[in-house]
């Protein structure tokens, strides 16, 4: 038996109106060039009458439904109907037929001949539209393209109108999409080589609500900073570690302001170790407070890690780094004019210079990754 050319996935949440016309337009455009093809339906428990406008059109179109009970969102329902996939290329199209299916054929050809790894239907190469965008929906598809910058350059990376090659789901990448976005998902951990773009007029949909939505647009931000995270680990643990730092910072310079204050107003320390006393005062806070958060944010892998230990190695770390602090800031202080009147800078650029050091010595030391025997 032959195998079967498209595997079209097509999730679904209320849109038992649609899936009759998508169907015969699918059948139609894959007919025409002689493509053989199934549709899998993954519809969230719509209680919609899909089953039913489904069962009318399974003896006229090879299609069949799994109803998922447990779980919700696109991206998940795409996943789940990886496992019902027989052809050697998978598609992925929405239901509400804002995707055109005489595009299939045009789609899946290139990853058929072997000259491509992943297409996707684009609404902004040459030739691509989406006439019935406003200028706030204009708006979020450039913002969005612009996010996705550092793991992709195709000009529709936000596209749900995609194609690959079977075998890329052997074996499955470690795909953990939220909301909407599994194409992104898939061009950055299943690392396709050769991508492409095709146009296409991207239609209003037919029957229905459209499901973008705020909650929607906040889940592709977090799933951004997981992609980021996935991509390029080293770098998004030292954001964040710069980020928790920048909180650090302004913990460790309100402590030092407090305590110059305090030393001013009461007099109860000589004004030769003031400032010195003072910036020990801020790390000491400074120290605690940003072992807490890259213990909980940046390092998370670590938190069943014994905390009293971790706690006593990344003070001993930050100390090595806070020397380099605190001899810069001191030596601003003490020795050039204007850092004497403007000490909290002279602190800032102390800070600056124990970063990087710190950083290091937190990741390969202190929250080191240890493997599971």
């Amino acid at each position: 038996m032959n195998a079967m050319n498209v595997s079209i996935i097509v999730p679904t949440y209320k849109e038992a109106k649609n899936i009759t016309p998508l169907s015969e337009q699918i059948d139609r455009a894959m007919k025409d060039a002689n493509l053989t093809y199934e549709i899998i339906v993954v519809d969230d428990d719509s209680k919609d009458g899909i089953i039913e406008a489904i069962e009318k059109i399974k003896d006229r179109y090879n299609i069949e439904l799994k109803v998922r009970k447990s779980e919700k969102g696109l991206s998940s329902a795409v996943i789940s109907g990886f496992g019902l996939v027989t052809g050697e290329v998978v598609v992925i199209m929405d239901a509400d037929l804002s995707h055109p299916p005489a595009k299939i054929p045009e789609l899946v050809a290139p990853i058929l001949d072997g000259s491509c790894d992943f297409m996707i239907g684009s609404r902004f190469v040459k030739g691509g539209s989406a006439h019935h965008f406003n200028w706030y929906r204009k708006l979020n598809a450039w913002l969005s393209k612009m996010i996705a910058r550092p793991f992709t350059r195709v000009s529709d990376p936000m596209a749900g109108f995609f194609a690959f090659p079977g075998k890329m789901l052997n074996p499955l990448p470690a795909l953990n999409p939220l909301g909407f976005k599994i194409g992104l998902e898939m061009i950055v951990k299943a690392s396709p080589k050769r991508i492409s773009e095709v146009p296409i007029q991207f239609q209003e949909r037919l029957f229905g609500e459209s499901k973008l939505s705020l909650k929607e647009q906040i889940y592709y931000l977090i799933h951004i900073t997981r992609l980021f995270e996935y991509k390029y680990k080293t770098l998004a643990e030292f954001t964040k570690f710069c980020l928790i730092g920048g909180f650090g910072m302004m913990v460790d310079l309100t402590f030092v302001y407090l305590s110059m204050q305090i030393f001013v107003i009461f007099g109860i320390v000589s004004k030769l170790f003031q400032f010195r006393i003072a910036r020990v005062i801020g790390f000491i806070f400074a120290v605690t407070s940003n072992f807490l958060l890259n213990r909980r944010f940046t390092f998370s892998r670590a938190e069943q890690g014994n905390i009293y230990r971790q706690y006593l190695s990344f003070f001993l770390v930050s100390l090595i780094g806070f020397t380099i602090n605190w001899l810069v800031s001191v030596y601003l202080y003490e020795h050039i004019h204007f850092f004497n009147t403007h000490y909290l800078t002279a602190a800032f650029m102390g800070i600056l210079g124990g970063t990087v050091i710190n950083f290091m010595g937190s990741k390969l030391f202190v929250f080191k990754h240890r493997k599971s025997l």
